[in-house]
């Protein structure tokens, strides 16, 4: 049996060494892409956007709908195709965007080749 003045002690312990048995439990495993959603279609009065895995949600937005681009309020005349978006439904009607959250478009991981690039050529010909 464990005294009695040392049960605060086992324990404080045991959490202390708890986070460092978690941290190292998710060790090893490589962290996955991130999963953009994107907008498919914007027009004032409605939303649709595409998740993951292919999925196509469509949201109505009203006057009540907040919008938000980079944290700023704007409009949804100003969101586009492709920009990375987070909706969040009504509380009631989730059919309609309570708050419409917008940014950039996903960077594209593809490297371009460095240099002068294209078209070039074509000259010479004279006589």
């Amino acid at each position: 049996m464990i005294p009695r003045n040392l049960i605060p002690i086992v324990l404080s312990l045991g959490l202390i060494c708890m986070p460092a048995a978690v941290q190292a439990k998710g060790k090893g495993k490589p962290t996955p892409p991130p999963k953009h959603v994107l907008i498919e279609s914007v027009s004032s009065s409605s939303i649709t956007i595409s998740e993951a895995g292919g999925v196509v949600k469509t949201y109505k937005i009203a006057a009540s709908t907040e919008i938000m681009f980079k944290g700023q309020d704007t409009t949804a005349d100003q969101l586009q195709s492709g920009m990375r978006v987070q909706v969040i439904p009504d509380a009631v009607d989730e059919t309609l965007a309570g708050t419409i959250q917008a940014d950039d478009p996903p960077h594209d991981p593809t490297p371009r080749p460095k240099g002068g690039g294209g078209g070039g050529g074509g000259g010479g010909g004279g006589n």
